[in-house]
This record gives structure tokens, sequence and C-alpha cells, in this order.
């Protein structure tokens, strides 16, 4: 099963630096731009997706929705899907959580994937629930092509896993909003990852 895997586009919090999690805030007029960018990245390719899964958070819905008219396939809202929980730190600005929490923010974020913020759960706990959603997926057959649109952090455990095995190198697996990466899964091994594609946004200011 060959799956693209999205992020969604720039939200207003994401320019704000404002924790979004499982919370979620708008679309901005790049984040838009983004999404027809890569709309048109992928008319322009050749494949033929069958079946667009998607968080249900609106910024990730509102992403789903686009692709699944642009490959003219259904749209499924998947609960799985959703961004890490960042429990109370959610709605808190970057610079608030590094000045006031400054040990929670580096585990959160740098270091130690199985950190639970309070409230919230560790991003080992929601990159397996991707990983469990993709595995059933895989077993069923049900389509040779998948899309799938996910969240900025929770995307950097589940590509760990993919290209290591492990969540621990999380990290290195940044990438920008509107980018997607490429993989297939066989028998439940991930083989030919490409991450972070994000070629079609260069021509945004």
């Amino acid at each position: 099963m060959k799956v693209i895997f999205v992020r969604h586009a720039e939200t207003e919090w994401n320019v704000r630096g404002i924790i979004q999690g499982q919370s979620d805030s708008k679309l901005t007029h790049r984040g838009l731009h983004q999404t027809s960018a890569l709309l048109a990245a992928f008319g322009a390719s050749d494949y033929r997706v069958e079946c667009v899964y998607a968080s249900p958070l609106e910024r990730a819905r509102q992403m789903g929705q686009s692709l699944a008219e642009c490959f003219r396939c259904p749209l499924m809202a998947e609960p799985a899907l959703k961004e890490q929980a960042f429990g109370q730190f959610e709605g808190m600005s970057s610079a608030q959580f590094l000045k006031y929490h400054p040990n929670d923010a580096n585990a959160l974020f740098n270091l130690d994937a199985e950190y639970c913020p309070p409230g919230g759960e560790s991003l080992s706990h929601a990159s397996q629930r991707i990983m469990r959603f993709l595995y059933n997926l895989e077993e069923t057959r049900l389509h040779q092509t998948i899309c799938i649109v996910s969240h900025g952090h929770v995307s950097q455990g589940v590509l760990a896993i993919l290209k290591g095995g492990v969540v621990d190198d999380f990290p290195r697996y940044a990438q920008p909003n509107a980018s997607y990466s490429v993989f297939e899964l066989i028998n439940g091994r991930c083989v030919a990852l490409r991450w972070g594609i994000a070629t079609h946004l260069r021509h945004l200011k």
C-alpha cells in the first residue's frame, strides 16, 4: 500500500507561535495558497489516490476535503490521525512555554517521546495510534494508494518509526506546513520513504 502523508496548511496559531495540539485555529491566507500549490503539484503528478483519510480537526479536514476533490475520491474522517494532545499547554505561546516550563518544552519537542504533558498524551502514544491505523488499513488491502492528512508534531514520530523502527529520533523529521511524505507499506514493513517534500512551496513568499 502506497501512502501519501500530508501535513495541514499554515494556521493563525502556527504564525503566532501558539501550541495547537487538539485545539484548532483558522488557516491563514498563506495557508490557502499553500493548499493551492499542493493541489497543483498533485494534479500534475501520476498519483492515483483511492481514498483520503484526514484528522477531524478542522485545519486537517479542510486539506482533506480539497485533496479528495483533487483526486476525485472519498474523504474519511479518522480520529486516530489527530495531533498529539498537549494537555494544559494547548493555547499557550511557545515563548511562554519556554520561559515558564523550559524542561517540559525541551522534553516535549526535543528529547523525550515518552514525555506526557499534564492532561495530554506522549508523542510515543500518539504516533502508535496512527501506526496502528496504517497497519490495519494495510492488512485489509482495500486500497493500493491512499492519502493521509495529519499534523506536524505527531508526523515526526510516525516518520521516525517508519524510517528507523523507533520514535526516539523524532526531532530530525520536522517538516513544513503543506509538505508531504511518500512511503509504501508491504506486509507491515515500510520501504522507500521520502519525507518533507516541499518543492511545490518554493514560489510562495
